[in-house]
């Protein structure tokens, strides 16, 4: 009984240690105390080649950025009323290309003293592109994308309802065929962007056309009648002018260039007109001043002729407005009354267009009274031109200097209003219309700055990846030392069972002899 227990006892702890080590074998211990080891050890080393890495990263964004010349950025921003809407200040589609137009960018070129045949080179080397703002950019993007997953009529409308135009815009300026160094393009940059100022008050602002037109009058070219119709329609024409700004102008501005409110520059222009106009005018209707009678006659006649075919159809154009307002029904809607809703009763409604129709015809009777007028006052010089003798030489000089005196002040109150109409757009109406946001800069400070921009994400991908290289090397490292730990103890526990194995061979020799 003693014996057979011996033997069986070598025979149990034999299996149970080839039990012990297949479930061993069966389980993946992970070696996370080694891993924290192993990356402790490999730290430095790992810091030295992740600063080497990136300073390669930031030098070839620098050689980059100098050998293909990034280019150079700034914003401009427009604040009036209408832009929002794609709309340029007197209502039509706004061009942002205009920016750069070949006029501001040679004149850019000419205050700089560059080259004005690069011109054409260097529009193209422009690009201006609207800024949008994220939260629309998001919103446009999420009805877009159920627009078509669903053709929605709802999603359509939201899309459109939503469509956005830039206030905002950015230009770009790749100046590096330009023969410009960063500087130099920097500087031609802001310039052309300063001088775009000056275009945009000029082209929405102060009609230069109108005051060159005025001007550029010789009166001396024209007989003293016909002189005086030119007189009369420049004196309308700035009136009107004067009268429109002076609607727009809700602070009642003066000019500290000249002065002048628009108020004091529409009452010079009556002045102008109701004493040294209408004394001119007097003296020369008066007494018959002209240099060719058979000429003026001509020229009055033709007048005439011409002022009845406008008023013909001018009076056919108010018939017709006055026949489509008598024949025209305004909308009805029906209103029930009563409890038992037996009884109604028809409210006539307003309407645009019958309004528009009364107003057509407030229109054509004015241009018709104005013809009429017209008419019978050249019809009246024509009679006095036939019925009486011209002036003498006498007359003819005291004109000549008295139509001087009446174009000078005349020329000097279209210089007033010039000076007073810029002042006003520059410094009230479109002071803020038009700002450059974000100048373009060429200093070597920013263009550091712009290679450390450039160079961050690839510098991020590079450090991300040395990141994983480094812990994915920890980790092997600490499962090569574990592996070889475990071999080392599995080897040695081997020894030692075998060891035990023998012994107790040993004994169970002895045990039996």
């Amino acid at each position: 009984m003693s014996k057979k227990s011996t033997e069986q006892k070598p025979e149990v702890a034999t299996v149970a240690l080839v039990q012990s080590a297949q479930e061993e074998e069966d389980t993946i211990t992970i070696p996370v105390m080694d891993i924290f080891r192993q990356m402790k050890k490999y730290f430095l080393p790992w810091v030295l080649i992740a600063v080497i890495a990136a300073g390669a990263v930031f030098g070839g964004a620098m050689l980059l950025s100098n050998s293909k010349a990034t280019p150079l950025t700034a914003m401009v921003g427009f604040t009036y009323d209408g832009i929002e809407k794609g709309l340029d200040p007197n209502g039509n589609e706004f061009d942002a290309n205009t920016l750069k137009s070949p006029s501001i960018i040679e004149s850019t070129l000419t205050d700089l003293g560059m080259d004005t045949k690069k011109t054409d080179a260097i529009r193209s080397a422009i690009t201006i592109s609207g800024v949008v703002p994220d939260d629309t950019i998001d919103e446009l993007t999420a009805y877009k994308s159920i627009f078509e997953s669903t053709n929605s009529v709802d999603a359509a409308q939201k899309l459109m309802d939503v469509s956005y135009y830039p206030t905002r815009f950015e230009i770009q300026f790749a100046y590096g065929n330009s023969e410009m160094n960063r500087s130099q393009a920097a500087d031609f940059l802001n310039t052309m962007l300063s001088n775009y100022k000056t275009y945009f008050m000029r082209t929405y602002g102060y009609n230069d056309a109108l005051g060159d037109a005025l001007t550029a009058v010789d009166y001396t070219t024209y007989d003293y009648p016909q002189a005086l119709d030119v007189f009369s329609s420049t004196l309308n024409s700035l009136q009107n002018y004067v009268s429109t700004l002076s609607q727009n102008d809700n602070t009642r501005f003066r000019s500290s260039e000249t002065g002048y409110t628009f108020a004091d520059l529409n009452e010079s222009i009556n002045t102008l007109r109701s004493v040294d106009y209408a004394t001119l005018s007097s003296y020369v209707l008066g007494k018959n001043v002209t240099k060719d009678k058979a000429s003026l006659a001509i020229y009055y006649q033709y007048r005439i002729d011409n002022l009845n075919r406008n008023l013909s159809s001018a009076n056919e154009k108010l018939a017709t407005i006055a026949d489509s307002i008598k024949n025209y029904q305004k909308d009805s809607m029906v209103v029930m009354a009563g409890a038992d809703a037996t009884s109604s009763s028809a409210l006539t409604q307003p309407s645009e267009a019958y309004d528009d129709l009364i107003s057509q015809k407030t229109d054509a009777q004015s241009s018709v009274s104005s013809y009429q007028q017209q008419i019978a006052d050249y019809q009246s010089r024509l009679d006095k031109l036939n019925s009486s003798a011209v002036a003498s030489k006498k007359d003819q000089e005291k004109v000549e200097t008295d139509m001087k005196t009446v174009c000078d002040k005349l020329n000097k109150l279209i210089d007033d209003v010039n000076a007073t109409a810029d002042d006003y757009f520059e410094t009230a109406s479109y002071a803020n219309s038009y700002s450059v946001l974000v100048p373009a800069s060429g200093s070597v400070s920013n263009a550091v700055s712009n290679a450390v921009s450039n160079m961050m994400r690839p510098l991020l991908i590079a450090e991300a990846l040395l990141f994983v290289c480094y812990l994915v090397f920890a980790i092997v490292r600490a499962f090569i030392v574990s592996y070889r730990r475990n071999a080392i103890a599995t080897a040695a526990v081997e020894a030692e069972e075998r060891k035990e194995a023998a012994e107790a061979a040993e004994k169970t020799e002895e045990t039996e002899e």
